[in-house]
């Protein structure tokens, strides 16, 4: 669907994009997964045509998109981080005023309308001036618009930028619902979202793609190993030496303190084994109250921050 190879993009002698190539498939959503400053929006703006690159090629349904880019962007719908909506116009207005400029044809236009609206879930907003909508509709208004000519492609810079927790989950829902039909490439920073939403992730830094693969064996490659955190109370050092002489333990590390002789430690045990019951059984047995104990495994957040740090 979408083939992106040897990207680059250059300011002056400020490399954006460092030569990056992936491939997007037909029905995929794609986590596009960096900090500020990685290049996740200028690979959108190169995709979508508002930029040009300075070397690489893309193609979309295996058409250039510097050679034909009218044909490409017929194919996609986007939504950039700051919404494009006019706060003078009712939400009625606005997507009558999308259908037109996108060439629908004037009696589909009723219909269209519709049907995006039913979709992003904006019937009880649609007579309101967008000045009036809360941040949420608006990204719903976003979106409406960036499918109004159902594209195969959508394109999503942050789409849940700016809102609350509620907002986040309708937008993932509504994100998911669509991506049942078409292709989809969002970027974000809130990992979560990736690790319930996306088939696949995309991690860059510095212009230069840093790991690739689904949430699950980002984790896995990463050698995201398990770990128990436990917290005694008790002389910190002979814990520590305790701990480490135990069998199926790969290594033991002090963490944190709560109060005077109450440490947290985080153990690591050896592949595949859970080691839960034998810790607390060695903390019983040499005097030592147990405040907490859990299991916890790296997460895509984890893995993110190693990354890109």
């Amino acid at each position: 669907m979408i083939e992106i190879n040897n990207l680059t993009k250059k300011f002056g002698s400020n490399v954006v994009l460092d030569d990056i190539s992936f491939s997007v498939k037909k029905g995929e959503i794609l986590g596009f997964l960096g900090p500020n400053g990685a290049g996740k929006t200028t690979t959108m703006k190169i995709i979508t045509s508002f930029w040009t690159p300075t070397k690489g090629t893309i193609k979309i349904d295996g058409v250039d998109v510097m050679a034909d880019s009218m044909a490409t962007r017929k194919k996609i719908g986007y939504l950039p981080e700051t919404v494009p909506l006019y706060d003078d116009m009712r939400v009625y207005e606005y997507l009558k005023f999308v259908a037109e400029i996108r060439g629908i044809d004037k009696n589909r236009i009723k219909e269209r309308m519709a049907n995006v609206v039913n979709s992003c879930g904006l019937k009880q907003v649609i007579r309101k001036p967008i000045e009036e909508l809360s941040k949420g509709f608006r990204q719903r208004v976003g979106l409406a618009q960036a499918i109004m000519h159902e594209p195969d492609i959508l394109i999503l810079d942050e789409p849940t930028t700016g809102l609350d927790p509620n907002q986040i989950a309708d937008i993932r829902d509504l994100i998911k619902k669509i991506g049942e039909e078409k292709t989809i490439i969002f970027s974000t920073h809130i990992l979560s979202e990736v690790s319930a939403t996306c088939d696949r992730a995309i991690i860059i830094n510095n212009g230069k793609i840093v790991a690739e693969g689904s949430p699950e064996n980002l984790v896995r490659e990463a050698g995201g190993k398990e770990i128990v955190y436990i917290k005694v109370k008790g002389p910190r050092d002979a814990i520590l030496e305790k701990f480490k002489e135990m069998d199926n333990i790969e290594s033991v590390e002090y963490k944190d303190k709560e109060a005077e002789n109450i440490f947290g430690f985080n153990v690591i045990p050896k592949a595949g084994v859970d080691i839960r019951e034998q810790i607390s059984e060695k903390a019983v047995k040499n005097g030592w109250n147990i405040y907490e104990l859990y299991r916890e495994s790296v997460s895509l957040e984890d893995v993110f921050m190693e990354l890109t740090k």
